[in-house]
């Protein structure tokens, strides 16, 4: 008796420890939201949101980010460990400090000051529906609008839709 009770508790315990690992593996699997992220791990000790460290901290030097004031790489010094970030984390926010580097400050000089930060504006009034980057609640494409809308020019326009784009990406689109 006490045997097999002894085995349905082993086996129970395996079956629960296998979905515990499937969950993990799925959880780990998912990209990580940059905002979070760089809020959780790296706020702390620098500037509170990533578009303030970057102008402040980041250059680009040839084909890499580095710190302005230290030179190192950004993606190496992360590799290294700076923020305890994991694998796939690292590659999360060096995409996303090397996107708001290549942006060069274009919403928060033109755009802020009527709409808010990019990523409220981003997933809180667009979606991406069949490929193409729209008003939730109007359906109104971004891109034609941004050809008409707060006096930029068309290389600006295309900078916009990139950076509303890749804001709007992590909520799953319709």
């Amino acid at each position: 008796m006490k045997s097999r009770i002894l085995s349905r508790c082993l086996v129970t315990a395996l079956v629960l420890l296998s979905l515990v690992n499937s969950a993990s593996q799925a959880v780990a699997a998912e990209p990580a939201d940059p905002h979070k992220l760089f809020e959780q791990r790296c706020a702390a000790c620098h500037d509170p949101h990533a578009g303030i460290f970057v102008r402040d901290s980041q250059e680009r030097r040839k084909d890499a980010v580095v710190g302005r004031k230290s030179g190192r790489e950004l993606r190496a010094f992360l590799v290294e460990g700076h923020g305890r970030l994991a694998p796939l984390e690292v590659d999360v926010m060096v995409q996303h400090l090397t996107s708001i580097l290549a942006a060069d400050g274009l919403f928060r000089d033109r755009c802020l000051i009527c709409h808010g930060r990019a990523v409220e504006l981003a997933r809180g009034k667009l979606i991406i529906r069949q490929g193409r980057l729209v008003g939730r609640y109007t359906g109104r494409d971004v891109e034609s609008f941004l050809k008409t809308h707060g006096r930029i020019d068309d290389t600006q326009a295309e900078t916009l839709l990139r950076v509303l784009a890749r804001q709007s990406s992590s909520y799953p689109a319709e």
